[in-house]
């Protein structure tokens, strides 16, 4: 081998590029961690009372302490009881919550690492058009600016105003990294967003507007949202596999075939169960 062919470089994509994603990865799976854990922590709080009431009758400590003690630990054993027996939707519908909020930062995060380390992306329509005063700009720590950028980005788009996985590939598509998706990915995706919004903002009651939205849910206006283990299990698949479709993307432009993954993450979308006729534009 020659000094020329031993000093070429293997393709690869660079570490920034994959960075958010690892960490998504990272987090979504602590999430879903905690998600179990607390779980199993709550169903154990019905088992203090009687462990409390065995250690009364043998212990030397003041009764009346005790009996405090005891009560607090009847009130937490009839709250955990009543969220077993109805399958965690508070502990479930907070984490949908922090899971679209991770989603969310880590396809921005990426976007700034992307101006930050690829100057022709400065040079794309969008970016070009974008009207920032240059006191603002300056006023804003470095390590932020790019993150500034993407948010006036957003704007410029109106990413903001979309739902589901337009909203993020708004901002990929003018540095070439948005493309074909899976139609049940894109569906499961804006459900995930619709069920993020109605929590946060409507405390999970059902409106007419989600209703509206999701019809495949067969919720009625006036209910209150149950969110299943199933549904956080299924949020966290859909968001990975969407990430994973990026990952191919950038993979793809530094020169990596990734065909084979993202033919098997549309075999697998495309092979799910069919669902109603009524889709959302997202």
């Amino acid at each position: 081998m020659s000094a020329k062919s031993s000093r070429k470089k293997r393709k690869g994509v660079p570490s920034w590029a994959l960075d958010p994603f690892s960490h998504f990865i990272d987090e979504a799976e602590r999430l879903s961690h905690m998600v179990h854990i607390s779980s199993v922590g709550i169903s154990m709080l019905r088992g203090a009372p009687r462990l409390i009431e065995t250690l009364m009758k043998v212990g030397e400590d003041d009764p009346t302490e005790e009996s405090q003690r005891l009560e607090h630990a009847r009130k937490n054993a009839d709250l955990a009881e009543h969220e077993v027996k109805s399958g965690f939707p508070i502990l479930h519908a907070w984490a949908v919550v922090g899971l679209w909020a991770l989603f969310e930062a880590t396809i921005r995060t990426f976007v700034a690492e992307w101006l930050q380390h690829k100057p022709t992306a400065w040079r794309t329509e969008p970016i070009q058009r974008l009207r920032i005063k240059l006191g603002d700009y300056e006023s804003i720590p470095r390590n932020q600016r790019y993150r500034f950028v993407v948010e006036m980005l957003e704007k410029e788009l109106g990413a903001g105003l979309r739902d589901g996985v337009t909203r993020f590939e708004a901002i990929l598509d003018p540095f070439g990294l948005s493309g074909e998706l899976p139609a049940s990915l894109r569906r499961e995706i804006y459900e995930l967003g619709q069920v993020r919004n109605l929590i946060a903002h409507n405390a999970s009651k059902v409106d007419r507007r989600f209703a509206d939205a999701c019809p495949w849910l067969e919720v009625k206006t006036g209910d209150e949202l149950y969110v299943s283990r199933d549904m956080v299990n299924k949020y966290c698949s859909v968001t990975g596999a969407y990430i994973a479709l990026i990952i191919c993307r950038v993979g793809e432009h530094f020169g990596v075939d990734l065909s084979d993954t993202r033919l098997s993450i549309f075999e697998k979308f495309e092979k799910q169960p069919s669902k109603p006729a009524d889709k959302p534009k997202g």
